[in-house]
């Protein structure tokens, strides 16, 4: 695997989750209100975010580790981003009767951008042979459980900024 595909698309995994994890409703850039929204479909819209973000971070240890299905995950990742921000963008879905301040308008133009590429080394990272290191075993046990603590601890986090999310954007 080319040096440059891993580390462009972790770069690009590490900068879509700082863009979109700074867009966190109730935060000081979005703040508009989707109390119009059900309750149930704006916390869906936030899980999804929150494991959108999370999912990038994660993923960045294995697109290093030059995984094959990260590459996969990876690209997918990249549209999701590009959806949600055109979406948002387009004024499409969420839609708020509050006006986007700059700041969110700069961050999702820069989101979008930013998922481009992320798409493009994704595809690149697929068509180049990885196969090597996904035949290649864990480390035993004590990896496993070290790996299932952290994604634990991202799911415990993960859970309490869709909670916060989805009532700052219900205006609680």
């Amino acid at each position: 695997m080319s040096f440059n595909i891993k580390y462009s698309i972790a770069a690009l995994l590490f900068i879509s989750f700082v863009l979109l994890s700074v867009l966190v409703p109730g935060g000081p850039i979005e703040t508009r209100s989707f109390s119009h929204i059900d309750p149930l479909v704006l916390g869906a819209f936030n899980t999804f975010l929150t494991s959108l973000a999370i999912l990038s971070i994660l993923l960045i240890y294995f697109v290093l580790k030059n995984m094959k299905w990260a590459y996969i995950v990876s690209m997918v990742c990249g549209v999701s981003y590009f959806l949600v921000y055109a979406l948002d963008l387009g004024a499409i879905f969420p839609v708020s009767p509050d006006s986007m301040l700059q700041a969110l308008f700069i961050i999702e133009i820069l989101g979008t951008i930013a998922s481009m590429p992320l798409v493009y080394f994704s595809i690149q990272g697929i068509l180049k042979d990885t196969n090597a290191s996904d035949r290649q075993s864990t480390q035993g046990s004590l990896y496993s459980k070290r790996l299932i603590s952290i994604v634990l601890v991202f799911v415990d986090a993960g859970i309490g900024i869709i909670v916060f999310a989805t009532k700052s954007a219900m205006g609680n």
